[in-house]
């Protein structure tokens, strides 16, 4: 509290003296209509609100303020996004959000190999990255060390193929034209279906009030260590997949999305499918007690977050991989999933805690590995990311690998009536319940007596049945009513 009064003091100060200036380094940008109109009360000399529609404004904001809008109103991401122009800011407030986008049907059948990756996610290595790109200061977009980060990140992940001895994977450096930071991205080739991508991001820049003393440990060198992480792994066991998969570190988040709307931007006048983007961005400070928080804003995909849940209930429910989940929601602007779902392509975004519990340090020059925790938290992350490319993108026919269906003791049966399971293995139901990509239970049941669930109370949507047997295992099944 007492850094933030000095800084509260210290932008009082910086308002005065805006009020008597002209408008150098505004930016035209989208929000909330209710925190614009809460900034305009608070700091009329910093934003003016141009026109709002369908809750969200179109504003002329000085970057100040959206250190004001982190502090007072959000508890993460930069809660606006930039727009290069008036008219393109205006434009922005009639543009449907997401779900539009047909998706895959996604599907689990990779688990002898995602077992065996899993067992191999290391903290240490995660550690590792986090402390490298924490040890340049600073990654603020305007700032020089921030693309030496980028050359170190693209290093790191050319370090991780000349190791693996691939030529089927390249890495590229993305510039920008609204930031002078640079992105970088990976590319694994797909084979069966190149033209189909599956997609991990992060953001790479970093920001505080003092912005040549930014950190960001948390926020987001733990995201882009957990992506390395991910991909360490995956060339570790020579992964090949049948669909094209990219890991994104983008530029410029903390000042509107700007490296990732970039990036989805031209994914989309390239008309490139996109089947599933998950972001990774704040992975490492465990602020409650479970572990991985879905969100569930509107502009992001329920079949996609379905699909993280049937993961975790399948991967994670026991044993040395065992993690817990919840639910939270984020904002406007949240992070760079956000310009994917403007897009129309299914987003996802799991997140380190629920939004209120998550790190106080972010935003600061106390963002830092010693002050945020260590990297077991990241760890799980990983692994949910593995889990995530490895059925997503699926292996591919090429690879010589036998694998196991762990499925095939529970078969479920949907007539939009009645959910039918057959288990295989001769034992009963103990408990099922059936729940949305909110979290919230819609039927919940102990031995049923009946092979049949009665499901025409459920409305039309996407949902996820969690069955546990006599015998203790644990199956899943997502199904759809119409």
């Amino acid at each position: 509290m007492y850094l933030k009064s000095i800084f509260l003091g210290c932008l009082s100060f910086a308002l005065t003296s805006l009020h008597a200036q002209d408008r150098t380094g505004f930016i035209h940008a989208t929000m909330q209509e209710n925190h614009a109109v809460e900034l305009f009360h608070q700091f009329p000399q910093l934003i003016d609100i141009i026109e709002s529609k369908n809750q969200l404004s179109a504003v002329y904001i000085h970057p100040d303020a959206t250190h004001e809008l982190h502090q007072k109103i959000l508890s993460h991401g930069p809660g606006f996004i930039f727009h290069p122009d008036k008219q393109q800011a205006i434009q922005a407030l009639d543009q449907p959000v997401g779900k539009w986008m047909n998706v895959t049907n996604y599907t689990l059948s990779e688990s002898s190999f995602v077992y065996k990756a899993i067992d191999d996610v290391k903290a240490d290595r995660i550690k590792e990255v986090m402390l490298i790109l924490e040890n340049f200061g600073t990654r603020f977009h305007t700032d020089p060390k921030a693309n030496l980060a980028v050359q170190k990140v693209k290093e790191l992940w050319e370090e991780l193929i000349a190791i693996s001895g691939r030529t089927d994977i390249h890495v590229r450096i993305i510039n920008h034209v609204n930031t002078p930071m640079k992105s970088v991205v990976l590319t694994i080739d797909g084979n069966e279906k190149a033209d189909e991508y599956v997609i991990i991001g992060g953001h790479l820049d970093s920001t505080a009030p003092d912005k040549t003393n930014a950190p960001g440990s948390d926020d987001n060198a733990s995201g882009i260590a957990t992506i390395t992480e991910v991909i360490r792994v995956l060339l570790s066991h020579d992964f090949m997949p049948q669909r094209t998969t990219e890991f994104m570190a983008y530029a410029a988040e903390e000042i509107g999305l700007v490296g990732s709307k970039e990036i989805a931007t031209t994914y989309k006048n390239q008309e490139k499918n996109v089947i599933a983007y998950v972001q990774f961005d704040m992975t490492n400070y465990q602020g409650s007690v479970e572990d991985i928080f879905i969100t569930t804003d509107s502009y992001n995909n329920n079949d996609l977050n379905l699909y993280l849940i049937d993961l975790m209930e399948t991967y994670n429910k026991t044993g040395k991989h065992a993690l817990t989940y919840n639910y939270t929601k984020c904002n406007y602007g949240c992070s760079d999933h956000h310009s994917w779902a403007q897009k129309g392509y299914p987003t996802a975004f799991p997140f380190e805690a629920s939004f209120s519990e998550s790190s106080p340090y972010i935003h600061t020059a106390s963002d830092r590995f010693t002050i945020v925790g260590h990297a077991d938290h990241a760890a799980k992350f990983s692994k949910l990311g593995l889990e995530f490319v490895i059925e997503a993108a699926k292996t591919s026919n090429k690879m010589s690998l036998t694998n196991i269906h762990y499925k095939n003791q529970a078969k479920f049966y949907n007539d939009n009536q009645f959910l039918t399971i057959q288990l295989t293995n001769q034992s009963k139901v103990h408990t099922i319940k059936v729940i949305d990509a909110a979290g919230f239970t819609h039927l919940s049941k102990e031995y049923l007596a009946s092979t049949k669930l009665d499901i025409r109370s459920l409305k039309s949507g996407f949902y996820i049945a969690i069955l546990t047997d006599q015998l203790g295992e644990t199956f899943t099944h997502k199904f759809r009513v119409y």
